[in-house]
């Protein structure tokens, strides 16, 4: 196998610069961590340790003393991870010898565990340039490829790594990773079998197996390869992290804290521990235990997330202890839009607590801004624009750029909860904060009336964000057949983006959905809050459309998984005090909710 470079020889002092190149690159869909994956690949601190060993053994055959001795504290700094003082020793080592490979995997091993790994891909690459035949290196390059989400060419590399180490465990749980990210389920099933069988006592390939198990949708098996895992290893923290939010789904809620609390007690690299704290936070919001939920889910800001959002706001970041009377508040979106527009339904407290003499200024979702202004015509709204600045993801406020000192404090848009909603009587009692646009509400209710007498129900199923981590949280277009196949009301399609297959396959067995005519329903939000408000009820998972819906005042109804951490607790969703759910009976198994979820529709409005 041969590897072509395609960049400049590796730079060094770039790799290391603390200030990154002046290229804004816009993003699109980029959200912050919300939803969080289960921990299955050799990735950081497993792979890197792997990694580590085999430079250790390497070193050994060094000829000079003097060499040996600088690398061996490089990679005694990475063992202790002491990562800055690792890539510090190892730049000064390739200062004295710029072509070592073996100082190059160094340097890149630490660049991967801060979760630089365009740069640690590079350093891997020149190191294969001047080594081909080093122990693990194309496994190096495999994984940093995996976490850069370069799946197919990630794939190549494992399957090369394995033609020159067959039975080597990191790999093959590595190609499992990337087979279950490709949706490549029953090939990682597998390849994880054949590895389990060869390698019985391996806990890295049991904890795979509970992940792919998960994402397929069978939880019980799940739970018993998570076990397995932790059994072998009891110190196993990111086994004891996936049984975490395993225990979640499955509602096993007193478990789930546990087990995150003993993995996050148990890691230590920073990486591992900002996942872990997320998770522990939305877990225990999930059990109702809402004040520490949120203190705990601070570690959603955190930098040590490979795909943390920097916001570069030059005023000071509110607090909860700050004073807001009187005060200029900028308020930023984050995560997905139906966070942002969930978290919204506090802005009204927002607005009592500034005051007549406060202010705030929103950077919000561009779709968002027409409802938002009439929702809120004392507010200033502008858009933020994201992107990618060198290796870091930026979120900015560009319409405030010339005037940032007006600004008291900027906090992202979820930040108030921690004041204004500690327990579930502080949440909203009345049913709507946005609101609609009253001629388009009428226009569309004109229109639905055309189509009958039958009550309208808008559906969908799906969001267009679906991986391995989210595809659970989705019950297949199929499952959806006693819904869809209710004659006694009127469907309509709500659902945004490409679905004429599933559409293709309705008209097929005889189910006819109507599809609103002149609207985008994906772009434009405004009209779409004004046609769910029309309907009689929209039903659908949670969403930016259920969201926007059920924030405007619109009767909805959510299909959820269970442990859901926006439930709170309760049985509802207490963001939206007229919505109602119907819960999974457990992870992946969604008939008797959507079952649930057609008999309450036919009892309420059959009659009509």
């Amino acid at each position: 196998m041969r590897l072509s470079v395609s960049q400049p020889p590796f730079d060094i002092t770039a790799a290391l610069a603390a200030d990154a190149p002046e290229v804004f690159t816009p993003l699109e869909g980029h959200q912050a961590p919300a939803a969080l994956p289960f921990a299955a690949t050799g990735d950081n601190a497993q792979a890197s340790a792997r990694a580590i060993d085999r430079l250790g053994s390497a070193m050994e055959s060094m000829k000079s003393v003097v060499l040996r001795d600088k690398l061996g504290r490089a990679i005694a700094a990475l063992r202790a991870d002491r990562i800055d003082e690792a890539a510090q020793l190892a730049v000064e080592f390739l200062q004295e010898e710029p072509e070592n490979a073996m100082g190059l995997r160094v340097l890149a091993n630490a660049r991967e565990r801060i979760g630089d790994f365009a740069n640690a891909f590079l350093a891997y690459q020149f190191a294969y340039e001047l080594d081909p035949e080093a122990d693990g290196i194309v496994g190096d390059l495999g994984r940093t490829a995996f976490f850069m989400n370069l799946l197919t060419e990630a794939e190549g590399l494992f399957r090369a790594q394995l033609d020159r180490e067959p039975d080597d465990v990191e790999t093959l749980n590595n190609l499992a990773c990337v087979l279950r990210d490709q949706m490549r389920l029953e090939e990682a099933v597998e390849t994880l079998r054949v590895g389990a069988n060869a390698h019985p006592q391996s806990e890295l390939l049991w904890n795979n197996l509970g992940t792919v198990m998960s994402t397929l949708g069978d939880p019980d098996r799940a739970l018993v390869f998570f076990d397995e895992a932790v059994r072998l290893c009891p110190t196993y923290a990111k086994a004891i992290y996936n049984r975490a939010n395993l225990k979640l789904l499955i509602n096993d809620l007193d478990g789930a804290v546990r087990d995150a609390e003993e993995a996050l007690s148990l890691t230590r690299l920073p990486t591992d521990a900002a996942m872990m704290r997320l998770s522990l936070s939305l877990i225990l919001l999930a059990a109702g235990r809402i004040e520490e939920g949120w203190e705990a889910y601070e570690a959603r800001r955190s930098p040590q997330f490979a795909d943390y959002t920097h916001y570069p706001i030059p005023r000071p970041l509110w607090t909860p202890e700050d004073p807001l009377e009187g005060k200029t508040l900028l308020l930023i979106g984050e995560q997905g839009l139906g966070d942002e527009v969930m978290f919204s339904s506090v802005i009204p407290d927002v607005l009592k607590a500034l005051g007549k003499n406060g202010r705030l200024i929103l950077a919000l979702e561009p779709r968002l801004h027409t409802l938002y202004q009439r929702s809120f015509p004392g507010v200033e709204i502008g858009a933020y624009a994201t992107g990618r600045l060198g290796i870091s993801v930026l979120r900015v406020a560009p319409f405030l750029e010339e005037r940032m000192d007006e600004v008291d404090y900027w906090a992202p848009i979820g930040a108030p909860l921690r004041k204004f909603r500690s327990s579930v009587d502080q949440f909203p009692k009345a049913g709507r904060f946005l609101t609609p646009d009253p001629e388009r509400v009428a226009h569309w209710r004109a229109e639905l009336a055309k189509l009958g007498p039958k009550a309208k129900i808008g559906v969908l199923w799906k969001s267009l964000l679906t991986d391995a981590v989210r595809s659970k949280h989705f019950a297949a277009f199929s499952t959806w057949a006693p819904v869809l196949t209710l004659t006694s009301v009127i469907l309509v399609n709500l659902q945004y983006g490409d679905c004429e297959a599933e559409l293709a396959a309705a008209r097929a067995a005889g189910i006819d959905m109507w599809t609103p005519p002149g609207i985008d329903l994906k772009n434009d939000l405004d009209d779409l809050a004004a046609l769910t408000v029309a309907l009689d009820l929209v039903v659908g998972p949670s969403n930016a459309t259920t969201n926007i819906a059920a924030a405007c005042g619109g009767a909805v109804t959510l299909v959820s998984m269970p442990g859901a951490w926006p439930q709170l607790g309760t049985p509802g969703w207490p963001w939206y005090p007229q919505l109602t759910v119907h819960t999974a009976e457990k992870c992946g198994v969604w008939d008797s909710a959507i079952a649930a979820l057609a008999a309450d529709i036919h009892q309420r409005f059959g009659g009509r």
